[in-house]
């Protein structure tokens, strides 16, 4: 299971660089970049914080891969897949920067149909999945709440920039839908 653990983790950390790195969209219209810094700096800064200390490493390493494992495996494995299926429901639409595309669509099937933020859904479980993971109070605590804020902050960015695009259409769509389960 240990391994099953860590080829998540590995698999969904490479899904993210790809998507927010590598992978190249064409969009005509940035509505916001300042937010995926800010999300990437809370992100990186809830890892260093939970995994830099030297008493987390320790316990870490002389930990069995108990039942708290088990289950948060399942849980960032559930928070990866629900992330992967919004980006592939979204397509060509998706991007890292908040963007609106020529054609100017507003997805609303699939998770979108009942989620508005379905992929940053995904990405709140996977992060609480390594707080269950890890089993170490402040450990858990800084991988599971700076990600958490990072993507809620994100999430109010987007939908502020959504209704000033969208208007009446989005704020009827955020009338039908959740932001987050």
């Amino acid at each position: 299971m240990k391994y099953v653990f860590w080829l998540t983790v590995f698999l969904w950390w490479a899904m993210d660089f790809y998507i927010l790195v590598l992978k190249r969209n064409s969009y005509s219209k940035i509505l916001d970049k300042k937010s995926k810094f800010i999300v990437t700096i809370l992100i990186f800064l809830g890892v260093a914080l939970a995994v830099g200390p030297e008493n987390f490493r320790a316990v870490w390493r002389s930990r069995e891969f108990g039942l708290f494992q088990i289950v948060g495996t399942f849980v960032v494995l559930t928070g990866v897949i629900l992330r992967l299926f919004a980006i592939l429901t979204l397509g060509e639409y998706f991007a890292p920067d908040i963007v609106v595309k020529s054609d100017k669509k507003l997805i609303q099937r699939g998770l979108y149909k009942k989620i508005r933020h379905p992929s940053y859904t995904g990405e709140i479980i996977a992060f609480i999945g390594l707080a269950i993971v890890f089993q170490h109070v402040p450990a858990s605590i800084y991988i599971s709440i700076l990600p958490v804020l990072a993507f809620v902050y994100r999430a109010y960015v987007e939908e502020k920039k959504l209704t000033q695009e969208f208007g009446d259409e989005f704020i009827e769509y955020k009338k039908r839908t959740r932001m987050f389960i």
